[in-house]
Protein backbone atom coordinates (compact mmCIF):
# COMPACT_ATOMS: atom_id res chain seq x y z
CA UNK A 1 0.00 0.00 0.00
CA UNK A 2 1.63 3.24 -1.07
CA UNK A 3 0.53 6.70 -0.01
CA UNK A 4 1.94 10.08 0.93
CA UNK A 5 3.42 10.26 4.39
CA UNK A 6 0.93 11.09 7.11
CA UNK A 7 1.46 14.37 8.96
CA UNK A 8 3.68 14.33 12.01
CA UNK A 9 3.46 16.66 14.99
CA UNK A 10 0.41 18.60 16.17
CA UNK A 11 -2.37 18.93 13.66
CA UNK A 12 -3.72 22.29 12.63
CA UNK A 13 -6.97 22.71 10.77
CA UNK A 14 -8.44 25.53 8.74
CA UNK A 15 -11.89 24.63 10.03
CA UNK A 16 -13.40 23.71 13.36
CA UNK A 17 -16.33 22.08 11.58
CA UNK A 18 -16.96 18.46 12.57
CA UNK A 19 -18.84 16.10 10.29
CA UNK A 20 -20.33 13.16 12.17
CA UNK A 21 -20.35 10.30 9.67
CA UNK A 22 -22.46 7.17 10.00
CA UNK A 23 -22.42 4.25 7.56
CA UNK A 24 -25.56 2.14 7.89
CA UNK A 25 -27.09 -1.00 6.39
CA UNK A 26 -30.61 -2.18 7.21
CA UNK A 27 -30.64 -1.36 10.90
CA UNK A 28 -33.60 1.02 11.15
CA UNK A 29 -34.25 0.61 14.88
CA UNK A 30 -30.60 0.90 15.84
CA UNK A 31 -30.11 3.90 13.53
CA UNK A 32 -33.12 5.65 15.04
CA UNK A 33 -31.69 5.15 18.53
CA UNK A 34 -28.33 6.54 17.41
CA UNK A 35 -29.85 9.62 15.81
CA UNK A 36 -31.90 10.21 18.93
CA UNK A 37 -28.75 10.16 21.06
CA UNK A 38 -26.98 12.61 18.75
CA UNK A 39 -29.74 15.12 19.40
CA UNK A 40 -28.48 15.47 22.98
CA UNK A 41 -24.82 16.05 22.12
CA UNK A 42 -22.86 18.69 23.99
CA UNK A 43 -21.15 20.69 21.25
CA UNK A 44 -17.97 22.56 22.25
CA UNK A 45 -18.01 26.32 21.86
CA UNK A 46 -16.85 27.45 18.44
CA UNK A 47 -17.44 24.05 16.82
CA UNK A 48 -20.03 23.62 14.10
CA UNK A 49 -21.47 20.14 13.62
CA UNK A 50 -23.36 18.47 10.81
CA UNK A 51 -24.37 14.88 10.28
CA UNK A 52 -23.85 12.70 7.23
CA UNK A 53 -25.63 9.34 7.06
CA UNK A 54 -24.48 7.04 4.26
CA UNK A 55 -26.96 4.29 3.46
CA UNK A 56 -25.20 1.20 2.07
CA UNK A 57 -28.53 -0.34 1.07
CA UNK A 58 -29.26 0.06 -2.63
CA UNK A 59 -32.97 0.23 -1.72
CA UNK A 60 -32.43 3.30 0.44
CA UNK A 61 -34.07 1.78 3.51
CA UNK A 62 -32.46 4.27 5.92
CA UNK A 63 -33.94 7.36 4.27
CA UNK A 64 -37.27 7.35 6.21
CA UNK A 65 -35.38 7.01 9.50
CA UNK A 66 -33.13 9.95 8.67
CA UNK A 67 -36.03 12.10 7.46
CA UNK A 68 -38.00 11.37 10.62
CA UNK A 69 -35.07 12.43 12.79
CA UNK A 70 -34.11 15.50 10.78
CA UNK A 71 -36.54 17.91 12.45
CA UNK A 72 -35.49 16.81 15.94
CA UNK A 73 -31.75 17.26 15.44
CA UNK A 74 -30.14 20.61 16.29
CA UNK A 75 -27.70 20.56 13.36
CA UNK A 76 -27.87 19.98 9.58
CA UNK A 77 -28.37 16.43 8.34
CA UNK A 78 -27.39 15.01 4.98
CA UNK A 79 -28.48 11.65 3.60
CA UNK A 80 -26.35 9.89 0.99
CA UNK A 81 -26.59 6.47 -0.59
CA UNK A 82 -23.78 4.13 -1.59
CA UNK A 83 -25.50 1.41 -3.62
CA UNK A 84 -22.55 -0.99 -3.82
CA UNK A 85 -22.47 -3.24 -0.77
CA UNK A 86 -19.07 -2.34 0.65
CA UNK A 87 -18.50 -0.72 4.03
CA UNK A 88 -15.26 0.93 2.88
CA UNK A 89 -17.03 2.61 -0.04
CA UNK A 90 -19.77 3.80 2.29
CA UNK A 91 -17.24 5.33 4.66
CA UNK A 92 -15.35 6.89 1.75
CA UNK A 93 -18.52 8.51 0.42
CA UNK A 94 -19.13 10.13 3.80
CA UNK A 95 -15.53 11.30 4.09
CA UNK A 96 -15.55 12.73 0.57
CA UNK A 97 -18.70 14.73 1.31
CA UNK A 98 -17.30 15.94 4.63
CA UNK A 99 -14.11 17.20 3.00
CA UNK A 100 -16.08 18.72 0.13
CA UNK A 101 -18.09 20.73 2.64
CA UNK A 102 -14.92 21.95 4.34
CA UNK A 103 -14.98 19.92 7.56
CA UNK A 104 -11.75 20.07 9.54
CA UNK A 105 -12.55 16.83 11.34
CA UNK A 106 -14.70 13.76 10.87
CA UNK A 107 -16.21 11.91 13.83
CA UNK A 108 -17.11 8.28 13.17
CA UNK A 109 -19.72 6.26 15.02
CA UNK A 110 -21.42 2.95 14.14
CA UNK A 111 -25.12 2.52 13.41
CA UNK A 112 -25.59 0.07 16.30
CA UNK A 113 -24.27 2.47 18.93
CA UNK A 114 -25.61 5.40 20.91
CA UNK A 115 -23.52 8.36 21.99
CA UNK A 116 -23.46 9.75 25.49
CA UNK A 117 -24.04 13.52 25.63
CA UNK A 118 -20.37 14.30 26.33
CA UNK A 119 -19.05 12.06 23.53
CA UNK A 120 -18.21 14.68 20.92
CA UNK A 121 -16.97 17.22 23.45
CA UNK A 122 -14.52 14.68 24.89
CA UNK A 123 -13.24 13.76 21.43
CA UNK A 124 -12.68 17.38 20.43
CA UNK A 125 -11.10 18.42 23.72
CA UNK A 126 -8.80 15.40 23.89
CA UNK A 127 -7.58 15.96 20.35
CA UNK A 128 -6.81 19.61 21.10
CA UNK A 129 -5.16 18.82 24.43
CA UNK A 130 -2.72 16.28 22.99
CA UNK A 131 -2.27 17.76 19.51
CA UNK A 132 -3.28 14.48 17.91
CA UNK A 133 -4.11 13.61 14.32
CA UNK A 134 -6.90 11.36 15.58
CA UNK A 135 -8.41 10.22 18.87
CA UNK A 136 -10.27 7.02 19.70
CA UNK A 137 -12.99 6.89 22.33
CA UNK A 138 -14.44 4.11 24.48
CA UNK A 139 -17.00 1.58 23.26
CA UNK A 140 -18.97 0.00 26.08
CA UNK A 141 -21.30 -2.96 25.59
CA UNK A 142 -25.02 -2.70 26.25
CA UNK A 143 -26.20 -6.28 26.42
CA UNK A 144 -29.77 -7.17 25.58
CA UNK A 145 -31.67 -8.18 28.74
CA UNK A 146 -32.21 -11.59 27.15
CA UNK A 147 -28.49 -12.22 26.67
CA UNK A 148 -27.06 -15.18 28.62
CA UNK A 149 -25.26 -14.36 31.86
CA UNK A 150 -21.96 -15.81 30.68
CA UNK A 151 -21.71 -13.15 27.96
CA UNK A 152 -21.38 -10.38 30.52
CA UNK A 153 -19.02 -12.38 32.74
CA UNK A 154 -16.70 -13.27 29.88
CA UNK A 155 -15.44 -9.73 29.39
CA UNK A 156 -15.25 -10.37 25.65
CA UNK A 157 -17.59 -7.51 24.78
CA UNK A 158 -15.71 -4.93 26.87
CA UNK A 159 -12.51 -3.11 25.93
CA UNK A 160 -9.53 -2.03 27.98
CA UNK A 161 -9.55 1.75 28.47
CA UNK A 162 -6.07 3.33 28.39
CA UNK A 163 -5.52 6.72 29.98
CA UNK A 164 -6.28 9.88 28.02
CA UNK A 165 -3.52 10.73 25.59
CA UNK A 166 -2.04 7.23 25.48
CA UNK A 167 -0.59 6.66 21.98
CA UNK A 168 -2.39 3.91 20.09
CA UNK A 169 -1.01 1.69 17.29
CA UNK A 170 -4.40 1.65 15.55
CA UNK A 171 -8.07 2.52 16.09
CA UNK A 172 -11.54 1.83 14.74
CA UNK A 173 -14.31 3.88 13.18
CA UNK A 174 -16.73 2.71 15.86
CA UNK A 175 -15.66 5.76 17.88
CA UNK A 176 -13.05 8.14 16.54
CA UNK A 177 -12.36 11.75 15.58
CA UNK A 178 -9.97 12.14 12.63
CA UNK A 179 -8.36 15.28 11.26
CA UNK A 180 -8.80 16.37 7.68
CA UNK A 181 -5.06 16.18 7.07
CA UNK A 182 -4.88 12.54 8.08
CA UNK A 183 -7.89 11.65 5.94
CA UNK A 184 -6.31 13.40 2.96
CA UNK A 185 -2.94 11.71 3.52
CA UNK A 186 -4.22 8.27 2.48
CA UNK A 187 -6.03 7.88 -0.86
CA UNK A 188 -9.52 6.56 -0.37
CA UNK A 189 -8.98 6.67 2.57
CA UNK A 190 -10.58 3.26 3.31
CA UNK A 191 -9.46 0.38 1.11
CA UNK A 192 -12.41 -1.17 -0.80
CA UNK A 193 -10.66 -4.57 -0.71
CA UNK A 194 -11.64 -4.67 2.97
CA UNK A 195 -15.24 -3.65 2.29
CA UNK A 196 -16.70 -7.12 2.84
CA UNK A 197 -14.16 -8.55 5.26
CA UNK A 198 -13.84 -5.65 7.70
CA UNK A 199 -10.57 -4.30 9.18
CA UNK A 200 -10.39 -1.50 6.62
CA UNK A 201 -10.46 1.02 9.46
CA UNK A 202 -7.63 -0.83 11.21
CA UNK A 203 -5.62 -0.65 7.99
CA UNK A 204 -6.23 3.09 7.67
CA UNK A 205 -5.19 3.93 11.22
CA UNK A 206 -2.24 1.52 11.30
CA UNK A 207 -0.98 2.92 8.01
CA UNK A 208 -1.18 6.44 9.38
CA UNK A 209 0.55 5.67 12.69
CA UNK A 210 3.44 3.89 10.98
CA UNK A 211 4.00 6.97 8.86
CA UNK A 212 4.14 9.37 11.77
CA UNK A 213 0.54 10.19 12.61
CA UNK A 214 -0.37 10.53 16.28
CA UNK A 215 -3.47 8.62 17.40
CA UNK A 216 -4.33 8.76 21.09
CA UNK A 217 -6.95 7.44 23.50
CA UNK A 218 -9.94 9.48 24.67
CA UNK A 219 -11.55 7.26 27.33
CA UNK A 220 -14.09 9.91 28.37
CA UNK A 221 -15.61 9.91 24.86
CA UNK A 222 -18.09 7.10 25.44
CA UNK A 223 -20.49 5.34 23.11
CA UNK A 224 -22.55 2.29 23.96
CA UNK A 225 -22.79 -0.62 21.54
CA UNK A 226 -25.96 -2.69 21.39
CA UNK A 227 -25.24 -6.40 21.85
CA UNK A 228 -28.25 -8.36 20.70
CA UNK A 229 -29.16 -11.85 21.85
CA UNK A 230 -27.92 -13.14 18.49
CA UNK A 231 -24.50 -11.60 19.08
CA UNK A 232 -24.32 -12.82 22.68
CA UNK A 233 -23.87 -16.38 21.50
CA UNK A 234 -20.69 -18.41 21.45
CA UNK A 235 -20.93 -19.00 17.71
CA UNK A 236 -21.05 -15.29 16.87
CA UNK A 237 -18.26 -14.44 19.35
CA UNK A 238 -15.94 -17.11 17.96
CA UNK A 239 -16.60 -16.12 14.35
CA UNK A 240 -15.70 -12.56 15.30
CA UNK A 241 -12.48 -13.81 16.92
CA UNK A 242 -11.58 -15.63 13.70
CA UNK A 243 -12.34 -12.48 11.69
CA UNK A 244 -10.21 -10.27 13.96
CA UNK A 245 -7.22 -12.58 13.63
CA UNK A 246 -7.80 -13.02 9.92
CA UNK A 247 -8.11 -9.28 9.38
CA UNK A 248 -4.98 -8.49 11.40
CA UNK A 249 -2.84 -10.57 9.06
CA UNK A 250 -4.52 -9.19 5.92
CA UNK A 251 -3.75 -5.68 7.23
CA UNK A 252 -0.07 -6.58 7.52
CA UNK A 253 -0.13 -8.09 4.04
CA UNK A 254 -1.69 -4.91 2.63
CA UNK A 255 0.89 -2.70 4.33
CA UNK A 256 3.71 -4.67 2.76
CA UNK A 257 7.39 -4.57 3.83
CA UNK A 258 8.96 -4.94 6.31
CA UNK A 259 7.81 -8.54 6.19
CA UNK A 260 9.06 -9.16 9.72
CA UNK A 261 5.89 -7.45 10.96
CA UNK A 262 3.80 -10.06 9.17
CA UNK A 263 5.96 -12.80 10.63
CA UNK A 264 5.57 -11.47 14.15
CA UNK A 265 1.82 -11.12 13.70
CA UNK A 266 1.49 -14.73 12.57
CA UNK A 267 3.82 -15.94 15.33
CA UNK A 268 1.78 -14.09 17.95
CA UNK A 269 -1.41 -15.62 16.59
CA UNK A 270 0.11 -19.09 16.60
CA UNK A 271 1.32 -18.73 20.18
CA UNK A 272 -2.10 -17.47 21.22
CA UNK A 273 -3.77 -20.44 19.56
CA UNK A 274 -1.42 -22.90 21.24
CA UNK A 275 -1.65 -21.25 24.65
CA UNK A 276 -5.43 -21.00 24.55
CA UNK A 277 -5.77 -24.61 23.42
CA UNK A 278 -3.54 -25.71 26.29
CA UNK A 279 -5.71 -24.03 28.94
CA UNK A 280 -9.02 -24.96 27.32
CA UNK A 281 -9.62 -28.17 29.34
CA UNK A 282 -9.12 -26.32 32.62
CA UNK A 283 -11.15 -23.34 31.42
CA UNK A 284 -14.05 -25.62 30.52
CA UNK A 285 -14.22 -26.71 34.15
CA UNK A 286 -14.62 -23.08 35.25
CA UNK A 287 -17.78 -22.53 33.23
CA UNK A 288 -18.97 -21.27 29.88
CA UNK A 289 -17.48 -17.77 30.18
CA UNK A 290 -13.97 -19.10 30.76
CA UNK A 291 -14.34 -21.72 28.05
CA UNK A 292 -15.45 -19.18 25.45
CA UNK A 293 -12.55 -16.89 26.42
CA UNK A 294 -10.11 -19.73 25.77
CA UNK A 295 -11.82 -20.62 22.50
CA UNK A 296 -11.59 -16.97 21.48
CA UNK A 297 -7.81 -17.25 21.50
CA UNK A 298 -7.94 -20.48 19.53
CA UNK A 299 -10.17 -18.93 16.86
CA UNK A 300 -8.10 -15.75 16.70
CA UNK A 301 -4.96 -17.77 16.04
CA UNK A 302 -6.76 -19.92 13.50
CA UNK A 303 -7.85 -16.77 11.67
CA UNK A 304 -4.23 -15.56 11.52
CA UNK A 305 -3.03 -18.86 10.05
CA UNK A 306 -5.91 -18.96 7.57
CA UNK A 307 -4.96 -15.49 6.30
CA UNK A 308 -1.35 -16.56 5.92
CA UNK A 309 -2.60 -19.40 3.73
CA UNK A 310 -4.56 -16.89 1.61
CA UNK A 311 -8.07 -17.34 3.01
CA UNK A 312 -10.09 -14.17 3.57
CA UNK A 313 -13.09 -14.27 5.88
CA UNK A 314 -15.81 -11.90 4.65
CA UNK A 315 -17.92 -11.18 7.70
CA UNK A 316 -20.01 -8.52 6.01
CA UNK A 317 -21.38 -10.90 3.40
CA UNK A 318 -24.13 -11.52 5.97
CA UNK A 319 -25.75 -8.86 8.12
CA UNK A 320 -25.41 -9.64 11.83
CA UNK A 321 -28.36 -8.53 13.91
Amino acid sequence: MSAPAAPSGPVASDSADVAVCVATFRRPDELAALLGSLGALEVPEGVRVWLCVVDNDAQGSARPVVEAARARLPFPVEYLREPERNISLARNRGVARALERGAGFVAFIDDDEVARPGWLRALVETRARFGADAVAGSVRPRLDPGAPAWAGRSGLFAQAQPAAGTPLPTAATSNALVSRRLLEAVPGPFDPRFGRSGSGDSLFFTHGVRRGARVVAAPDAVVEEAVSVARARAGWVLRRAFRVGNGAVWVERALGPPHRRLGWRVLAGTLRLAGSAAVLPAAALLGRAAAVRALWGVCYGAGCLAALAGYRYREYEVLDR
